[in-house]
C-alpha cells in the first residue's frame, strides 16, 4: 500500500510526463517544418527577384528595409500578447472574485 502523497506523486509523473514528451515532439515537429518552408522560400528568393521588379521587396537587404518590413507584424504580435496577457489576468481574477463571493 502507497502513502497519499506518493501515490498523487506516481499519477502526476503519469498524466503529465507522456503528454508533456507529446507536446514536445509535436513543437520539434512544427518547427521543423517552419524551418523546412523557410529554407525552400529562402533558396527560392533569386528566382523571385528575377520574375519581377516588385519581388525585390520580399528580401531587404538593409537594416532599414527590414524595419520597414516588420513593423507592422511586430507590433499587431505585439498587440496580440498583450490583450492575450490581459484576458487570462481578468479570467483569473474573475475566478477568484467568483470562488471568493460564492463562498
Amino acid at each position: 500500500m502507497l502513502d497519499p502523497l506518493s501515490d498523487e506523486t506516481m499519477g502526476g509523473y503519469t498524466i503529465w510526463v507522456p503528454s508533456s514528451m507529446l507536446m514536445i515532439a509535436a513543437i520539434i515537429l512544427v518547427m521543423n517544418g517552419w524551418n523546412a518552408a523557410e529554407v525552400r522560400r529562402w533558396n527560392s528568393r533569386y528566382e523571385l527577384v528575377r520574375g519581377s521588379n516588385s519581388a525585390a521587396l520580399e528580401f531587404p537587404e538593409t537594416a532599414e528595409e527590414l524595419r520597414l518590413k516588420v513593423a507592422k507584424p511586430n507590433r499587431d504580435m505585439g498587440r496580440t500578447l498583450a490583450i492575450g496577457a490581459l484576458v487570462m489576468f481578468f479570467i483569473v481574477m474573475t475566478t477568484v472574485v467568483t470562488i471568493v463571493y460564492a463562498l
